[in-house]
């Protein structure tokens, strides 16, 4: 045992020696997965593609030189559901906004009649002032108009005296501004080649300004890194 133990000592002494004169110690390669090319949030050009195919063709118009805000409204009416998209647009600087008094419209021309009716009765025997008349066309149709007011305080005057006859008057204001009244519409391609609708009133309002132009659409949930 005595020499067993003195052999382990000297083995241990040149393993020591044999490490500080300079060998190497041993590197364990361990191998590194391979990056994907491709990650989660990255689309392939074909399937991007495809996914264009399926979207609607749309066409998009500025629609220009109306006389009103209100004309423009009436524009946005008459068309429908042509378009996929509409708003009214004033371009310039601001002007103070007008404030239009009225009864939301009737769900028919004759029940629209007969409010009026009732109502002119209802103003003259109580010796008011309030000019009225049925409004006809636009957003508005079928409901009555009690007058136009450059200042909020008029129109809140007029407002609070048809209430007090009975009537669910509202108000609105219009904006204005010193320079066009515009409408910008998304049609589908189909629609504005082929509806008799879209081209029968498109060729009505001559006194209109009508540029197609590009749409500004914006490939949703379809990003690249």
């Amino acid at each position: 045992m005595r020499y067993i133990a003195i052999f382990l000592l000297l083995a241990n002494i040149a393993y020591f020696v044999w490490l500080r004169l300079g060998a190497s110690p041993v590197v364990v390669s361990v191998p590194t997965p391979a990056r994907a090319l491709l990650n989660s949030g990255l689309t392939l050009v074909s399937e991007y593609e495809l996914q264009l195919e399926q979207w609607p063709a749309l066409t998009c118009f500025t629609v220009s030189s109306f006389i009103s805000v209100d004309d423009a409204s009436s524009f946005i009416a008459e068309i429908g559901g042509i378009a996929s998209d509409a708003s009214v647009t004033l371009s310039g600087d601001p002007l103070s906004p007008q404030y239009r008094v009225f009864l939301p419209p009737a769900s028919s021309q004759g029940i629209a009649t007969i409010t009026l009716d009732s109502l002119s009765e209802s103003i003259a025997a109580a010796q008011m002032e309030i000019e009225t008349y049925l409004i006809t066309r636009g957003l508005l149709e079928n409901g009555i108009a009690l007058g136009v007011f450059s200042e909020q305080a008029s129109a809140q005057n007029t407002q609070s005296r048809v209430l007090q006859l009975g009537y669910p008057a509202e108000i609105e204001e219009i904006p204005r501004s010193t320079g066009e009244i515009r409408v910008q519409l998304q049609v589908l391609e189909q629609e504005a080649l082929e509806n008799p609708a879209w081209l029968e009133l498109t060729g009505d309002r001559t006194d209109l300004s009508i540029v197609e132009n590009l749409c500004e659409t914006i490939a949703q949930g379809t990003q690249f890194p």
